[in-house]
């Protein structure tokens, strides 16, 4: 059993549709983050199954991280979101994380990951006089938003649209070539249109006071914006979002890679996660978003959930 001992290690890894993550909390402080680009959603859209390579990939990352869980003796949670409830073979999936980890992986539900990721982004904000404020979490599978009042979760949604399948959608975003002016007033205008069709019952939440965005679309542009990536807080402006959506689909995928704070794993998807996230904001709106970066995962493993229970197979 956990203890409240400022000693204690626990753990999480995150297998998202783009990222499997890691993070490692001794007592409320970070031990260990680490964030590798698997994209076990490759397709999964198209074929309901996921593809052997994306596999391939997920079980390296989640190797290295058990790996580096053990080192550290800290206790373990496996969680999963928007590919696994999606997957048609995720049972055999689940089994082969078992066998990595000896943990049995929880698949969360679209509204549990909206609460996790709103307790996460919230711990860090002034939150007396705020009034509602929105937490928007736009992944490569999925769309969360949660809704709150002084730290607890009030309402949550989960839309199905995210930054890799908004991008196998619309293939001309991941940067096989440039586009021109016209060319990029189509795409953008095409791509709109999908994800405001799946997001348009956020617009019965608007009226947040405030609103914080989390995920790898919006903590790579605040780096991109503040030439830091390591800065939290970055206020990010919807005239911030369109022009660098126009930037990265004025460029080619070599051409974004030497872009100085996008990841090499995240450049394809980039200009489609932050259509999601702009055309969310409108529904919700709010033009302007303050970016976190705790997330999911801190919200996981510090909220009253996780230590009220004892899940089978944690170790």
């Amino acid at each position: 059993m956990l203890t409240s001992s400022s000693q204690d290690l626990r753990a999480v890894i995150s297998i998202g549709t783009n990222s499997t993550r890691l993070l490692i909390l001794r007592g409320e402080e970070v031990h260990t983050a680490r964030s590798l680009g698997t994209r076990l959603g490759t397709n999964l859209d198209a074929t309901g199954i996921l593809d052997a390579d994306a596999r391939a990939r997920t079980l390296g990352a989640i190797g290295e991280y058990t790996a580096l869980v053990r080192e550290a003796r800290a206790t373990l949670d496996v969680l999963a979101t928007s590919a696994m409830r999606r997957a048609g073979d995720a049972d055999a999936f689940i089994g082969d994380v078992r066998r990595a980890t000896g943990v049995d992986m929880r698949v969360l539900t679209g509204d549990e990951e909206a609460a996790f990721s709103f307790l996460g982004a919230t711990q860090g904000l002034d939150l007396q006089q705020a009034g509602d404020v929105g937490v928007l979490d736009v992944g490569g599978g999925s769309t969360e938003l949660a809704i709150g009042r002084g730290g607890e979760v009030t309402k949550t949604i989960s839309l199905e649209i995210g930054a890799v399948r908004l991008s196998e959608r619309v293939p001309a975003l991941l940067g096989e070539r440039e586009l021109d002016e016209n060319e990029r007033a189509a795409v953008v205008a095409q791509a709109r249109a999908i994800a405001d069709a799946v997001l348009e019952p956020l617009g019965a939440y608007r009226g947040v006071a405030r609103l914080v965005a989390v995920g790898g679309t919006m903590y790579t542009a605040a780096a991109v914006l503040a030439q830091n990536p390591d800065r939290d807080g970055v206020i990010v402006t919807a005239g911030d979002r369109r022009n660098l959506i126009e930037m990265l689909l004025s460029r080619d995928l070599a051409a974004r890679k030497k872009i100085r704070h996008i990841r090499p794993q995240r450049a394809d998807i980039l200009p489609a996660g932050l259509i999601v996230v702009d055309c969310a904001c409108r529904l919700i709106g709010r033009s302007i978003t303050v970016v976190s970066h705790s997330d999911l995962l801190l919200g996981y493993l510090t909220s009253p959930a996780y230590r009220a229970l004892e899940p089978a197979g944690r170790r």
